[in-house]
């Protein structure tokens, strides 16, 4: 009687370690290995800072973070300003902005101040340049960061920019306080690790206008004013300001005599005026200002040069951003940021997206965040 032959199916997992990150395999024994999980998309994936993915002056890197890892190096790196003023479907487009400050001519600026806030949606405000600030978010401290390493000439971000003397007695000198430090840490915001002491920083212990102290704010307010020798200007998220939270935020101020403002920008345009805006009210001159306007107008131009070229205005598939809850994301800056480097923003509805519909829709390009803790296999879905 033949012996039965016993077939051993052995599962062996590969690893293949690669710039982008580990593929993970799946093998029978004389079989070719398969790919697990998302991995079987052949997808480009990319993990992108979050705090550089609003309307922000650290959304540019993203812009070319995102662009390096799909499409490689720049089609011309030798383009300029004029390049792209002439370029007016570019120009026309994400160029230009609407400014939300005007110089009174007396020393003072009017803002437009906007709010979720009933009654409050729109308001014009007075407000001189100020001393220091107390902010709750970061687009407004990072701002300020740009615009001191474009007065002292150095790189954001780089070694340089990170420990660069005149921009540190700057930011140390107006930035006060305002959200929760813990927050710098966790999502390791090196700008504020490497100049603004957690032992001198006034800290909110909040990171959202719906749960600001009212009490503590104000107290936070009169220390940053040191007994009314500095002018103190309280800024915020507008988006979120409801009339619910909105005389939390807004009585503080007025009972301290410092200042306030509140934004909302989620558009491209919005990034350049709010830069306008903010360099104003924290001293920084319209040289300096419209400097890095410009910068961040050639770097982006720069990409979208590259971008027509490589895809000769088609598209190149879906992309698909996920948050740490495991859902996508749904944001307007996310939806411009994916459609500008020339994806389908279709699969960034804020749902849930299972393997089995992921690998139906087939996108081209995976984003994840830093600062997301689950692992690789939980992200890319290989210990289903």
């Amino acid at each position: 009687m033949e012996q039965k032959k016993i077939i051993a199916i052995v599962a062996v997992i590969i690893l293949l370690v690669a710039a982008i990150g580990v593929i993970v395999y799946t093998q029978s024994e004389g079989d070719e290995p398969q790919k697990k999980g998302l991995y079987r998309l052949d997808a480009t994936v990319s993990d992108v800072n979050m705090g550089q993915c609003s309307a922000t002056p650290g959304v540019i890197l993203t812009f070319e973070q995102m662009y390096a890892d799909y499409y490689g190096e720049l089609v011309d790196d030798t383009l300029t300003i004029e390049d792209a003023k002439k370029d007016t479907e570019f120009w026309n487009k994400y160029g230009q902005w609407t400014p939300i400050i005007k110089d009174n001519g007396d020393g003072t600026y009017t803002v437009e101040s906007v709010t979720g806030a009933k009654g409050h949606e729109s308001e014009t405000l007075i407000i001189p340049p100020v001393d220091t600030v107390v902010s709750l978010g970061t687009m407004y401290t990072e701002t300020m960061y740009f615009l001191a390493c474009t007065l002292y000439g150095v790189e954001p971000y780089t070694e340089e920019g990170l420990h660069n003397a005149d921009v540190g007695a700057y930011l140390q000198s107006h930035i006060a306080g305002g959200m929760s430090y813990d927050y710098y840490v966790t999502n390791e915001v090196e700008y504020m690790l490497s100049y603004i002491d957690k032992s001198s920083y006034l800290d909110l212990g909040v990171n959202s206008v719906q749960t600001v102290e009212k009490e503590k704010l104000m107290q936070i307010l009169e220390d940053a004013g040191e007994n009314g020798t500095k002018e103190v200007l309280y800024l915020a998220s507008g988006t979120r300001l409801t009339t619910d939270y909105y005389d939390n935020n807004v009585e503080p101020c007025k009972k301290t005599g410092s200042y306030y403002a509140f934004f909302g920008p989620t558009e491209i345009s919005e990034v350049y005026s709010s830069i306008e805006c903010i360099g104003h009210l924290t001293g920084f001159d319209d040289k300096t200002i419209q400097e890095l306007i410009e910068n961040i107008q050639l770097r982006l131009y720069k990409v979208y040069h590259s971008v027509q070229e490589k895809t000769d205005g088609k598209s190149s598939g879906y992309a698909y951003w996920e948050s740490s809850s495991g859902k996508a994301i749904k944001s307007a800056m996310g939806k411009i940021i994916v459609e500008f480097l020339g994806f389908d923003s279709k699969l960034l509805d804020g749902a849930e997206h299972d393997m089995e519909s992921l690998l139906q829709d087939k996108p081209s390009y995976l984003i994840f965040y830093t600062n997301d803790t689950r692992t690789d296999a939980e992200k890319m879905r290989t210990n289903i």
